[in-house]
């Protein structure tokens, strides 16, 4: 809107004026006024009716200017929606496959462990250990598996956000669980 307002002034104080003033040049200015007028004529009440055009000029143009830096901006956005979505999309790939790889050694050497420890308090260590470890999978596998981000502020007192995977999280560790159990 601001910009064709603005494209219509311009036609009006840039365009019909110094269509006056080429007019004028030519002769024919000054005869059509008058002789002694100058190119400020174009500003008379009684010339406005020629000025309207080219305020319509303006305003056309304005808005074709104004709808195309619209689009252009637009399109700056989406990529650079895009390129934060493929940086995002690299960074879980990575995650995943480094904290999967540890947590699959970590949970894999605490069942081992278990399996030979009779000391109580020791296996109850590597039974926390093992759980912790499928958390991360869980993790991993709830991230992966995201359709829509929704966030969660981090903590009360800060502005930082976190994706909200609470309830996949729990449900990942619900299945892992029922896999223990199964297997057992």
């Amino acid at each position: 809107m601001a910009v064709d307002v603005a494209g219509a002034a311009a036609g009006y104080f840039v365009l019909h004026p110094y269509s006056m003033f080429a007019y004028g040049i030519y002769g024919k200015f000054h005869a059509a006024l008058g002789a002694g007028e100058s190119a400020f004529a174009a500003f008379k009440p009684e010339m406005l009716h020629m000025g309207i055009p080219y305020a319509v000029l303006g305003a056309v143009g304005g808005l074709f200017f104004g709808l195309w830096l619209e689009a252009e901006r637009r399109k700056d956005e989406m990529e650079r929606r895009a390129l934060a979505l493929d940086t995002l999309r690299q960074l879980i790939v990575t995650l995943s496959h480094y904290l999967l790889n540890a947590s699959t050694v970590i949970g894999g050497f605490a069942s081992r462990a278990m399996k030979k420890e009779d000391n109580p308090d020791i296996a109850k260590a590597l039974t926390v250990i093992r759980d912790e470890a499928g958390s991360i999978e869980g993790v991993v596998a709830s991230l992966q598996s995201l359709e829509t981000v929704v966030t969660e502020r981090y903590t009360n007192e800060g502005e930082t956000l976190m994706i909200d995977i609470h309830e996949k999280l729990e449900r990942k560790l619900r299945e892992q669980a029922d896999k223990r159990r199964d297997a057992a």
